[in-house]
C-alpha cells in the first residue's frame, strides 16, 4: 500500500538505489565466486585473479557509488527529518563496507600482481564473502523494514 501513494518523483532516486545494491550484491558475488574457484583450480588463478580486479574496478566501484548516490537522494525526498532505523541499517552497512570494499580492492589488485598466489588472492574471497552477509543483512532490513 506504501507503494501506492509515493509521489512519482521518488521513483528515479529508488530505482537508482536499488539497482546499484543490486550490481553490488551480484559483482562481489561473482569476485567471491571467482576468488574461491582460484583456489581451487591454481592452474586458473592467474586469470580469476585478474577476472576479480576487473570486477571490482568495473563493476564494484561503479556499484557503490550508483547504490550510494541513490541511497542519499532518496533519504533527502522521503526522510527530512526523522529516520527509521532501517535506513540507519543500510548506512551502516554501507559506510563501513566502503573501506572493506577499498581493502578488497587493494588485495585484488595485489593478486592480479603476483598471479594469484599468496596470501591476498585467499583473502579477497573471504572479504567478498563477509561483505555479501553484510549485504544481505542490510537487504533483508530495506525489504521488511523491522520496527
Amino acid at each position: 500500500m506504501l507503494a501506492a501513494i509515493r509521489p512519482d518523483s521518488w521513483n528515479l532516486p529508488l530505482f537508482l538505489h536499488v539497482l546499484g545494491a543490486i550490481l553490488l550484491f551480484g559483482t562481489t558475488a561473482t569476485i567471491a565466486i571467482v576468488g574461491f574457484a582460484g583456489r581451487s583450480q591454481p592452474t586458473y588463478a592467474p586469470m580469476l585473479s585478474r577476472i576479480a580486479f576487473r570486477t571490482f574496478l568495473f563493476g564494484i566501484v561503479p556499484a557503490f557509488v550508483l547504490m550510494r548516490v541513490g541511497a542519499g537522494w532518496i533519504v533527502d525526498k522521503e526522510f527530512s527529518n526523522n529516520e527509521p532505523g532501517w535506513v540507519g541499517v543500510g548506512f551502516v552497512v554501507s559506510e563501513p563496507g566502503a573501506i572493506l570494499l577499498l581493502v578488497m580492492g587493494i588485495l585484488a589488485w595485489v593478486a592480479s600482481r603476483r598471479q594469484g598466489v599468496g596470501k591476498a588472492a585467499l583473502t579477497v574471497p573471504i572479504l567478498a564473502g563477509l561483505y555479501l552477509i553484510a549485504l544481505v543483512v542490510a537487504w533483508w532490513a530495506m525489504t521488511t523494514k523491522p520496527g
